[in-house]
């Protein structure tokens, strides 16, 4: 069973990653209407390491508008330091059909963890095969 563990492993990270690239995927082809959004509030997330490191994470809290309706909707990519001020005008795309559900444009963080994730999840299935028919 030892001798599986890593393949083990690296299939979890291949079908994490090929599931980031699929909700991305979704997200790019439904958000299809182009509207300005309006930076209103930061949420601030407060984080503490397993070495005591406190630090903040910056989630931009934005609005905009579709018909008549005003949105309210939290980004859900954070940083350590705020991405955006508050004031700034930010161009994003959402889902005619589901308006809450949008991307910011030109925004490539999902697709850049996804990418992270096939490849540990490749060299780490590929160790696993390896390890696996290796005859001892």
């Amino acid at each position: 069973m030892q001798r599986f563990l890593v393949l083990i492993v690296g299939v979890i990270f291949l079908a994490v990653g090929g599931f980031m690239f699929y909700s991305n995927y979704r997200l790019v082809k439904n958000c299809t209407v182009e509207t300005v959004a309006t930076v209103v509030d930061m949420k601030q997330e407060f984080n503490t390491d397993s070495d005591s490191t406190s630090t903040y994470t910056y989630y931009p809290i934005i609005e905009y508008k579709v018909s008549e309706d005003n949105l309210r909707a939290t980004i859900d990519s954070g940083s350590s330091t705020p991405a955006y001020e508050i004031g700034e005008s930010i161009t994003i795309l959402y889902n005619p059909k589901k308006v809450k559900e949008f991307i910011v444009k030109g925004d490539k963080s999902s697709s850049i963890f996804g990418i992270v994730f096939v490849s540990i999840g490749v060299l780490l299935s590929g160790y696993g095969v390896y390890v696996a028919l290796k005859k001892d």
